[in-house]
């Protein structure tokens, strides 16, 4: 018997989570375009459309599942958000790197903190783990604001 519960969950965090990658790579095409991309503490902005992303998966998550809805339901569906939408991220620049352009991985490693120890797979690990480290923090953030709000409906 599948849980329509977990089907939602998966549902609504694959859409948002394909919105953020496709944020992700659009921010990248930019910065590229730009010739900004090389300004490695932009990625700071990812954090942005992270947390638009989760906002909105956990928000319409709300919507649909008012009742369920808490702070485990919460963190299950922004990690799983943030692993759709930065896991694929991450290959996208692990192929960047080695194939279409890797004069910028020897940029990396020549000018980025601790850059003797980037190689495609560092890069790929080192972005999943800020991402899911990102998603955690905003999850809790927006869980907190997102039932404070829900506490405050209830009693007016």
């Amino acid at each position: 018997m599948k849980d329509p519960n977990l089907f939602i969950m998966i549902k609504i965090a694959l859409k948002y989570g394909l919105l953020m990658f496709i944020g992700y790579l659009i921010l990248f095409y930019v910065m590229k375009v730009l010739n900004l991309y090389h300004i490695v503490e932009l990625r700071v902005l990812n954090f942005l459309i992270q947390s638009a992303g989760i906002y909105l998966a956990l928000n319409e998550l709300q919507r649909r599942q008012s009742k369920e809805y808490g702070y485990i339901n919460g963190f299950i569906e922004g990690i799983i958000v943030t692993m759709s939408g930065a896991l694929p991220f991450a290959l996208f620049m692990m192929i960047y790197l080695t194939s279409i352009e890797p004069e910028f991985m020897l940029y990396l490693q020549k000018f980025a903190l601790n850059g003797a120890y980037l190689n495609p797979v560092t890069i790929l690990i080192g972005l999943v783990f800020e991402a899911v480290g990102s998603g955690v923090l905003i999850s809790y953030v927006i869980m907190r604001y997102t039932l404070i709000n829900q506490s405050i409906k209830v009693r007016s």
